[in-house]
């Protein structure tokens, strides 16, 4: 991985492709796209990088998802940790916490130009359980189904970075439960990186993977 992000940060054509297509998730991660196809019935590659240090404002965002894919990630540095969910069950026990949310089916931006328009129709109002928490470490590989829930817990200390291998779209759309947007539809606009900022933050990847820890700080 090391070597790949170094002939990426010596070619600036490939950067630039990549800056083009890649950019700071609203869940506050970095999403790096390495390889793209463009065909939604293809695979598509991709770094999720979690950097602290993170308000705390964003440490209290819900994040709260499904997929519109199923995906393999691999834990590059750091350790990841997901809070799962689940509907409850009609007339079952709970499992874990039931708390009230609001349902938004998220559809993803529109590629081309810089600025980047995601949507979020307000479905209703939603019950999640929390169903436990997932731990991977470091080295670690792991596959998730594009229906689960989950969210990711923000790192407060050292950077989490995973390699993604997103399987074939399976829907059109993701749902996304919080309680801090509105009761309407809503958007968001996504930034691409420009090649300088990707350079930067493949270059501290780059020395996070030269110099690795145990991921225990994560």
């Amino acid at each position: 991985m090391s070597d790949l992000l170094a002939g990426y940060l010596a070619d600036e054509e490939a950067l630039r492709r990549i800056a083009d297509r890649s950019y700071r998730h609203v869940n506050h991660f970095d999403k790096i796209v390495l390889v793209d196809s463009g065909d939604p019935r293809g695979y598509r590659l991709t770094l999720h990088a979690w950097c602290p240090p993170y308000s705390e404002q964003e440490l209290c965002d819900e994040l709260i998802h499904d997929h519109r894919f199923s995906f393999w990630s691999t834990i590059l540095t750091g350790r990841l940790t997901s809070e799962n969910f689940a509907r409850p069950e009609p007339d079952g026990a709970a499992r874990g916490p039931v708390t009230a949310f609001r349902q938004y089916r998220y559809s993803p931006e529109k590629a081309g130009v810089s600025t980047q328009a995601n949507f979020y129709r307000f479905v209703d109002e939603a019950e999640l359980e929390m169903t436990g928490e997932t731990v991977e470490e470091q080295g670690n590989a792991y596959h998730l189904e594009y229906h689960r829930i989950h969210r990711v817990v923000l790192p407060r200390e050292s950077m989490v970075c995973t390699l993604v291998l997103r399987g074939p779209r399976e829907r059109d759309f993701s749902n996304v439960y919080n309680t801090s947007y509105p009761s309407t539809d809503t958007q968001s606009a996504n930034v691409m990186f420009t090649v300088e900022e990707l350079a930067g933050k493949l270059r501290r990847l780059r020395q996070e993977l030269l110099t690795p820890g145990d991921g225990r700080t994560a």
